[in-house]
């Protein structure tokens, strides 16, 4: 899986939202077979937990979404669409950690692949669409209305305290101490650092890019437009997209090193600067 492979995609979701959407259910699975998973996949209980409470959650996602679709109340950018862009980076990105480890793309989801798809696919569950106030301001609210999905599922205690603490610092206030936490560490996913870090990278990869970076862009505007009009405005001019790409678009995983992201991202910066 390369980048022009996960361009395509994400182009793929775009050309079918929002009325030819297939539902997030979908995508999901097709992520879970690209890392090995099929319906014949055995899980230990553990697992079949984190499992289940993926499709508990996208459920209840995909029902919300079309309820406030109906009265043009979704988010215009933490959306549906939103959460496939980000299962589908975050695809992209494990299969290129296995491809780097030496793991084989047909192998069963390791335990911290599961942990990381139930956190991917949870990071912005009943987004309000508004703007913190304050550091997990909203990502307090999204594990508060996880946790009784987690619990009806049989989440083990450790694996939700975990996925808890990943989707607090999804807010991007953490991003740059993230980064900076595993520089000169071997990069293991099982370590929870390491975690964080592609979560958050899959957070903004298609924002990063410049096929669908300017996109996202006027969604997030547009989403901001009544709750922040000023934070909404300063996103739409080249300083807004250039303060972005280089202060918040943060890669550093051997994933996206291997995928050449923050080549994509240097371009950009070089085209904007010279405006």
């Amino acid at each position: 899986m390369d980048l022009p492979y996960l361009i395509a995609s994400l182009k793929n979701l775009r050309d079918k939202w929002p009325d030819g959407w297939p539902g997030l259910d979908l995508v999901v699975r097709n992520a879970l077979a690209q890392l090995g998973h099929t319906k014949q996949t055995r899980l230990t209980p553990r697992h079949q937990a984190l499992h289940d409470c993926i499709f508990s959650v996208i459920q209840a996602i995909e029902t919300d979404g079309v309820k406030r679709a109906a009265t043009q109340a979704e988010p215009a950018y933490h959306n549906r669409l939103h959460f496939s862009d980000t299962v589908v980076s975050l695809c992209v990105l494990l299969c290129n950690e296995r491809m780097i480890s030496g793991r084989p793309s047909s192998a069963a989801l390791s335990h911290a692949e599961w942990l990381g798809m139930l956190t991917m696919v949870s990071h912005d569950f009943m987004h309000n669409g508004r703007v913190n106030a304050f550091r997990s301001e909203i990502e307090t609210l999204t594990v508060q209305a996880l946790l009784p999905h987690m619990s009806q599922h049989r989440v083990h205690e450790e694996d939700q305290a975990l996925i808890s603490s990943l989707i607090l610092k999804t807010d991007p206030a953490f991003v740059a101490e993230s980064h900076q936490a595993i520089q000169g560490l071997p990069f293991d996913i099982a370590d929870p650092r390491c975690m964080l870090v592609l979560i958050q990278e899959s957070d903004i990869l298609a924002s990063a890019l410049p096929a669908t970076g300017g996109g996202l862009t006027k969604q997030l505007s547009r989403e901001w437009s009544t709750v922040a009009p000023k934070l909404s405005q300063s996103l739409l001019p080249p300083e807004g997209r250039l303060m972005f790409l280089k202060h918040a678009a943060l890669f550093s995983s051997p994933a996206s090193r291997r995928l050449g992201v923050q080549a994509i991202i240097d371009q950009q910066i070089e085209a904007l600067q010279a405006i």
